[in-house]
């Protein structure tokens, strides 16, 4: 990389540590270990461009630094000092190490989902036995059944262990909603208006996606399976979709839609790419500027509201 990637570089982190530092102005939602967190932020940002720079090239690296950077989904829980940046640290360091090393993919894939497994059995992160509506439902169903000729069937049907693998599949299936990513569906934090990633880059990450899926061969199945291992947390959440256990697969979203911008970028003399690219910067340069104006209007306000609520 040269001089100007390293300036970029750096001018990337002044702006991720801007806006963190003024979302947490205007919504001091953890003034306790915060500060830790936002440097623990600024070290995925660097991780994040090192690898994708070793995977692809630096431009593709940058362009996902500056989505880690901009982006409201990883600024909010990291002032928030929610726990799940910090675990996102430590598989990033990992997973540099096994591509330093030379690690083979299976060992490397095994240091990840045990990794991960033993953070959420540490911290009691599977929530989704314990919630109680889930219960409720089954012994509704069952108390339904009871009452028609039907009953021996019902024990075999509703029953909390089949039911609870319908649930954990509709649970698989919402994590690739794109809903959940470029809309304010799932809020952030509990309370925020704003989308975790702006709306305006779906056209690319539609354009990186579909790239991904080509490259995809038996040879690249263990990053499909890291991609599952990343989701498992908030699969087993009972608030899933959670935006708080997602952020450990915002770096692979943030590098497939960086591959889609840089293929704007080189077929940029085509009228078609170029009027693609000029719009997402466009639309994202304009939703960016909202965000600000939203933290600093409205988003107190709702803050003051859900406080109130608990």
């Amino acid at each position: 990389m040269n001089r100007i990637g390293y300036l970029s570089l750096i001018f990337i982190l002044l702006i991720s540590l801007f806006f963190r530092l003024y979302v947490n102005y205007f919504i001091p939602i953890n003034q306790q270990g915060n500060l830790l967190v936002i440097f623990m932020g600024l070290a995925n940002l660097i991780l994040i461009f090192y690898i994708i720079q070793r995977l692809v090239n630096y431009k593709v690296g940058l362009l996902a630094a500056l989505l880690y950077a901009i982006s409201p989904w990883t600024a909010y829980l990291e002032i928030a000092a929610n726990s799940y940046i910090i675990l996102l640290t430590l598989l990033l360091v990992l997973y540099l190490g096994t591509q330093v090393f030379n690690i083979s993919k299976k060992f490397s894939l095994m240091l990840i989902f045990f990794t991960i497994a033993i953070f959420i059995c540490k911290f009691n992160q599977i929530t989704i036995f314990s919630d109680v509506g889930l219960i409720n439902t089954v012994n509704s169903f069952r108390g339904e059944i009871n009452q028609t000729i039907f009953v021996p069937l019902g024990k075999i049907i509703e029953n909390r262990y089949i039911y609870l693998s319908e649930h954990l599949l509709f649970n698989t299936l919402k994590q690739f909603t794109p809903a959940t990513y470029f809309t304010n569906q799932a809020q952030l934090l509990g309370f925020s208006n704003a989308s975790p990633i702006y709306l305006g880059l779906i056209i690319p990450f539609l354009f990186g996606f579909i790239k991904f899926i080509k490259s995809i061969s038996k040879s690249k199945i263990s990053e499909v399976m890291i991609v599952i291992f990343l989701l498992l947390p908030s699969i087993l959440s009972k608030d899933s979709p959670d935006l708080f256990r997602l952020v450990l697969v915002s770096p692979i979203i943030f590098f497939i839609i960086s591959n889609g911008i840089y293929e704007f970028i080189l077929n940029y003399k085509r009228k078609v790419f170029r009027f693609l690219l000029l719009l997402t910067v466009f639309m994202v340069i304009l939703q960016f500027f909202a965000t600000l104006s939203d933290i600093a209007t409205r988003e107190p306000v709702r803050l003051q509201m859900f406080l109130g609520q608990q």
